[in-house]
């Protein structure tokens, strides 16, 4: 379990292998210490169009020269492939300390299973995509996170990224409007 501390953290999900998209989060997250991305980074998947601006080979070399600590779950459109060029490990799961926070991350795709493991693990924040509904829903005493899609949005919102910090969860547009605000 890796710790990081202070400052706040980015939270996005469901690139679908578009560089503009990535490029439109990472300018919400200028001043954030990591980034977590709950999977789905290059491809589109069969079930979705292509995106605009799909570029994955680009996208993959944005991604190995960013320069904040990116931490990585792999979703069910990561393949092998994906792995072998991309530098940030693509892990079935990521856990870590923030702020004395646990925080756990997972694609989503099997979202039962993440659930309990989230609320048996006591996590304060559980983070998954998948589904590209952006959401912000307390069970217990776990806040779970869904920052929606970068890329194919789902639902009545825009593409969209979120942003934590020690005070709030905020999910905003990709050009920086609030959709949701969550108090810790």
């Amino acid at each position: 379990m890796k710790t990081i501390s202070n400052g706040k953290l980015g939270v996005l999900s469901d690139t679908h292998g578009s560089l503009p998209a990535w490029k439109s989060a990472a300018e919400l997250f200028k001043n954030v210490e990591a980034v977590l991305h709950a999977g789905d980074v290059l491809y589109h998947g069969p079930r979705n169009s292509i995106p605009g601006g799909y570029t994955p080979a680009d996208l993959a070399e944005a991604i190995n020269q960013y320069d904040v600590p990116l931490f990585v779950s792999r979703g069910n459109c990561d393949a092998d492939v994906d792995q072998m060029i991309l530098k940030p490990l693509l892990a079935p799961y990521v856990s870590l300390w923030w702020n004395g926070r646990k925080i756990l991350m997972m694609h989503g795709d099997n979202f039962p299973l993440f659930r309990q493991m989230a609320l048996d693990s006591s996590a304060d924040l559980a983070i998954s995509g998948h589904t590209h509904v952006a959401s912000v829903i307390r069970e217990r005493d776990t806040l779970f996170l869904n920052p929606g899609s970068t890329t194919i949005p789902k639902g009545k919102d825009p593409a969209s990224a979120a942003i934590v910090d020690n005070e709030e969860i905020v999910i905003l547009t990709l050009d920086g409007g609030l959709l949701h605000r969550e108090k810790w």
